[in-house]
């Protein structure tokens, strides 16, 4: 049996599955990843890496080079879901499905999936730090950052130094499910590389469809393809529309 149909009859067989995403989730979308050898990561802006940009002691010294970053490089305007997000949006009409998401584009949302817990938070609103006023990004990007409360507007993203939005009740889900499909992330970086462990993938098996191996690679329960997401999810969803009780 190849793996793809290893993967339908895991999904078939499950109620409770939870998919975790990552960078190369939206990638397809073309948006640019931040961790890989070309990704943002790599290469400085204005005589910064990114990850310093993207702390919370930069956000509140250089908001204005902040957001000149957020609107150069982290801009989602315009950006559309990939057919993979597509893909898992049906799947929940169907199947018990959560998203698990560590990208803050909110395309799984946009697709139409509607139970996914952004761990980082999403790009698409701003908090004021002083009053908690709401407004959407693109309305801070057209007409600035302060407040007429006198405060900053601050994306609602997890910026380093800060704690992972929802990791604790994303290993709750990670826990009370039957099946995690991993799609796109290296699993390298922390927390959110631990809820696989959480969810007790030695025990119940692990699908990861990533473009690179990943550490869980040669797992003995783990199937791992690596390969495009949205190619992967389009085999998988006509062997799912073809078997005995599809979906």
């Amino acid at each position: 049996m190849d793996k793809i149909q290893k993967i339908v009859e895991l999904i078939l067989k499950a109620d409770h599955i939870v998919i975790l995403t990552g960078a190369g989730m939206s990638t397809e979308s073309g948006l640019k990843d931040f961790r890989s050898k070309d990704g943002l990561a790599s290469r400085t802006y204005e005589g910064y890496y990114p990850e310093e940009i993207l702390s919370r002691d930069f956000f509140h010294k250089e908001t204005a080079l902040f957001y000149q970053y957020l609107k150069e490089k982290l801009n989602v305007t315009g950006i559309s879901p990939n057919k993979g997000h597509l893909i898992l949006a049906q799947w929940e009409q169907i199947k018990d499905i959560t998203i698990i998401t560590q990208n803050i584009d909110s395309l799984h949302q946009k697709a139409g999936s509607s139970k996914v817990v952004e761990i980082h938070g999403t790009l698409a609103k701003c908090t004021c730090t002083r009053c908690k006023t709401t407004v959407l990004l693109k309305e801070v990007l057209r007409n600035g950052y302060q407040c007429p409360c006198g405060g900053i507007y601050k994306p609602d993203i997890v910026l380093y130094d800060e704690e992972v939005n929802q990791i604790g009740e994303a290993f709750r889900l990670a826990r009370e499910a039957d099946l995690m499909i991993v799609l796109g992330t290296s699993l390298k970086v922390y927390p959110a590389a631990s809820i696989p462990s959480v969810y007790g993938a030695s025990q119940k098996g692990l699908v990861i469809i990533n473009r690179d191996e990943t550490p869980h690679a040669h797992d003995y329960r783990v199937i791992e393809i690596n390969e495009g997401i949205g190619a992967t999810l389009e085999k998988i969803n006509r062997q799912l529309k073809r078997s005995p009780a599809p979906i």
